[in-house]
């Protein structure tokens, strides 16, 4: 059994036994991890305030296989994102992200750049007036992560060029008129289409210039849910509470 010290993102906690919660970790060095924090449902216990979801902590545990289960020796917040205690609506699209990650990433996998993407994420999800954008740029670059980079360049299914008239999302690509259609084929207008090409290429640092409207909004966002369900072979059940 092996002693791990390491940072780490709280993306889930359920309970487990009257006094103990299974807390699911994302660690840059180990991946995705499950342990037992035993006592913790207890009043006066010392983690209970640091295993909340979106927490950044710092965690001792002892851990056997990396697949299994392993015990939660010590934790201690590092940072914790304020605003999304108090903010439904921010809770959600962080929820959103977190159950992407804790359905696609996997143990012992090595998680650096991802750990790091998120929590720049969370950072500024706390602070920005436009929570909105913040998070379907986040999600487009976990697409990409996983391998599956969107394609503006040419129709997915020819190889011809503009105008497009929408998305194919089996083939992650933009497709023209004359191969719109079929059950992965998402109708989607000019400007929303050149959105999301600007979202999935600026990342989150780069939304000063961008400004969509609701509808737009909505329309990514369907998308890239969609996305992410079909290349992730994952269902996102947040995103049927999501009004963005």
């Amino acid at each position: 059994m092996s002693l791990i010290k390491t940072d780490a993102l709280v993306l889930k906690v359920g309970d487990y036994s009257e006094s103990t919660r299974l807390v699911t970790l994302l660690t840059p060095d180990h991946g995705r991890l499950r342990a037992l924090a035993k006592g913790v449902r207890r009043i006066r216990s010392r983690d209970r305030g640091a295993l909340e979801p979106f927490s950044r902590v710092h965690v001792t545990l002892y851990l056997k296989d990396p697949s299994g289960l392993g015990t939660l020796r010590e934790s201690a917040i590092l940072s914790t994102p304020s605003a999304l205690r108090s903010d439904y609506h921010r809770w959600l699209l962080a929820s959103l992200v977190f159950e992407v990650l804790d359905r696609a990433t996997l143990p012992a996998t090595d998680l650096h750049t991802l750990f790091d993407l998120v929590c720049a994420y969370l950072d500024e999800l706390n602070a920005t007036p436009r929570p909105v954008e913040a998070t379907l740029a986040v999600l487009a670059a976990l697409l990409e992560w996983h391998g599956f980079r969107p394609d503006f360049t040419c129709c997915g299914v020819c190889g011809g060029g503009e105008p497009f008239a929408g998305f194919r999302v089996d083939k992650c690509s933009v497709v023209c008129g004359r191969c719109a259609g079929g059950s992965h084929f998402l109708s989607l207008p000019p400007g929303t289409l050149k959105a999301f090409e600007h979202l999935a290429s600026a990342g989150i640092r780069g939304l000063e210039s961008l400004r969509l409207s609701g509808l737009q909004l909505d329309q990514i966002c369907s998308l890239l849910v969609a996305l992410l369900q079909y290349h992730l072979e994952i269902t996102l059940t947040t995103a049927r509470m999501l009004h963005v």
